[in-house]
């Protein structure tokens, strides 16, 4: 349930695009969970581009009674797409409802695959503004967020990963914020890492949300050094920052979302940060 005395937004609108793959099934239990209690209102929507919106919405149907027997105000919807603008119509949506929160099943793909496969869940991130929880197939996937593991870069926007944070963390939440250094980092990004980790704990702590934080040397990849330490934690879910680089940029330069979401073990919630406000936040803090 969101956080309304505490400082911490309230979910009031969450928008759950799904179809019929296993990951979209999956992501039901983690949308139950969010929307229980009836304070948020959730939209099933299914987008399609081929003609078949008579089975979209015997599908959206089914998930919105489910979702009702669970206490959560759910409502159907279902939208036509021109063929291979699924992802334009699903962000369209999340703007038009004005969404907290839009959630996604993910089959998990490599920037790669996702690049030559067109994977909507990568084509969504580009495009939507608000946090996107992604949610794999066969993955740990309960409507749970007692222990929620936060990874911070030092480039997000701190205020907005704080309050994401404290709107989807139960009432009796556990936070670990862990910022990962690369192997070499000098004293100086020690301590500019610590004390990132420090102002995100605080705020979560304002927010009335159990916080406490670490720096760690990473061996790995970032995306999988942030995958074992969740796994480590028995996260519940993982949170992060994301600049939402296009398909292409993420391939080049190594999206650790996209990797976080590919080898971690439950759902990721990644919060945007655009090109510029990275920018000028690692100015800011140079300063």
């Amino acid at each position: 349930m969101g956080r309304t005395q505490t400082g911490g937004k309230r979910l009031r609108r969450l928008l759950f695009a799904t179809d019929r793959s296993a990951a979209s099934r999956a992501a039901v239990p983690a949308v139950a969970g969010l929307g229980v209690g009836g304070e948020t209102e959730v939209v099933v929507l299914h987008v399609h581009d081929r003609g078949h919106g008579e089975e979209g919405q015997r599908l959206v149907t089914e998930i919105g009674f489910g979702l009702i027997a669970l206490a959560v105000n759910a409502r159907p919807e279902v939208r036509q797409a021109r063929r291979g603008h699924v992802a334009a119509e699903i962000a369209a949506a999340a703007a038009e409802h004005g969404s907290d929160l839009l959630v996604l099943g993910s089959r998990g793909r490599s920037d790669l695959g996702g690049l030559l496969l067109s994977s909507v869940s990568h084509e969504v991130l580009e495009r939507v503004s608000c946090p996107v929880l992604l949610v794999r197939a066969g993955r740990r996937a309960s409507g749970r967020r007692r222990r929620v593991l936060v990874a911070v870069a030092g480039d997000e926007d701190l205020t907005d990963l704080v309050r994401t944070t404290a709107a989807v963390a139960e009432l009796d939440a556990q936070v670990l914020v862990l910022h990962l250094l690369a192997p070499g980092d000098a004293g100086l990004e020690l301590a500019m890492s610590a004390q990132v980790v420090e102002q995100m704990v605080a705020g979560l702590r304002r927010c009335g949300v159990r916080a406490r934080g670490g720096v760690r040397a990473g061996y790995r990849s970032t995306a999988q050094e942030i995958a074992r330490a969740a796994l480590g934690y028995g996260a519940d879910l993982i949170v992060m920052g994301s600049r939402r680089l296009p398909a292409l940029a993420a391939l080049l330069r190594g999206s650790v979302s996209q990797g976080v979401v590919r080898h971690g073990d439950g759902p990721v919630l990644i919060t945007a940060t655009t090109e510029r406000e990275a920018e000028r936040l690692r100015s800011d803090r140079h300063e």
